[in-house]
């Protein structure tokens, strides 16, 4: 018996020593961490660059009359839809397409000025140039799509709010629509080598606008361009699976749309460019597996 107990104290009953259970290890689930998200927000101010060819009444020709200065730009909404997955549980990776519907960048009343046309003179040589006097009005707007693809890391503060920075880069399709109506008469007109023709006479050449015409029409112009955004918020935890976020980005378009237009001055072109947009967006994010 001693030898089969190893001593008199296992015969003892000595308590038995419980075996601590293994440290769980933390696992991560990758599979149930992808997440779509609605998002309504606004582009509450922008700074970009638009100018308008033709020149005022007082000379001046930039930005040009037809063309808003971008501090008098409208607030605009956004639409927002996301799609993404978490890469740890920091990081993430999404989609974001965000739509702005159409607001104007251009003064919307009618404006009258002077300005100038000229073409070559093929029967007595030279170049003639006729002055006319033009009332106009002009409606130009513009509505765009961005898709952005977006690295975003959340800070862990240990509570139901987590703070997050990000940036990311994609495309922005923008889509300018314009109406316009002239009226243009004749005032005066100067051929480069004969002089000013006749007071209250026009020089009849035939490439240049008649001595009264009126123009309307509209047109259409969709333009892909480069486009990156820095982004910064807030995500509160409402449950384990629906997040509301609310959130500050910062969206920079590369390069210029433009719209050219017949007139009797040669034609009018107003231009859109160098646009860096301050935007809020808020709404839900929702985890499935």
């Amino acid at each position: 018996m001693a030898a089969d107990w190893g001593g008199v104290r296992d015969m003892g009953g000595g308590v038995a020593m419980p075996v601590p259970a293994p440290v769980p290890v933390p696992t991560y689930d990758a599979d149930s961490d992808w997440y779509v998200g609605l998002m309504l927000g606004g582009n509450l101010s922008q700074s970009a660059s638009i100018t308008d060819t033709d020149i005022n009444l007082f000379g001046d020709s930039s930005p040009g009359h037809f063309a808003r200065d971008d501090g008098d730009l409208p607030m605009s909404p956004i639409f927002g839809l996301t799609f993404g997955r978490y890469l740890t549980p920091s990081l993430r990776a999404e989609i974001a397409i965000d739509y702005t519907p159409e607001y104007q960048i251009s003064n919307d009343f009618r404006l009258g000025y002077v300005a100038t046309n000229s073409a070559p003179n093929t029967s007595v040589g030279g170049i003639d140039t006729n002055a006319y006097s033009i009332s106009r009005t002009d409606t130009v707007k513009l509505s765009r799509t961005t898709g952005l693809v977006n690295l975003i890391y959340d800070i862990d503060t240990g509570t139901r709010f987590t703070p997050y920075i990000g940036g990311g880069g994609g495309f922005s399709w923008r889509r300018l629509r314009r109406t316009y109506d002239e009226s243009a008469t004749c005032i005066g007109a100067i051929n480069s080598i004969d002089g000013p023709y006749d007071p209250g006479t026009c020089s009849g050449n035939p490439s240049l606008p008649a001595d009264t015409s009126t123009t309307k029409g509209s047109m259409t112009k969709n333009q892909i361009n480069l486009a990156a955004a820095v982004q910064a918020g807030v995500a509160t935890n409402l449950t384990e699976s629906i997040i509301w976020d609310n959130g500050w980005q910062m969206l920079w378009e590369q390069g210029a749309i433009s719209s050219h237009v017949p007139s009797a001055s040669g034609g009018n072109r107003i231009v859109y460019k160098d646009a860096v947009l301050q935007q809020f967006r808020s709404g839900l994010r929702i985890k499935f597996d």
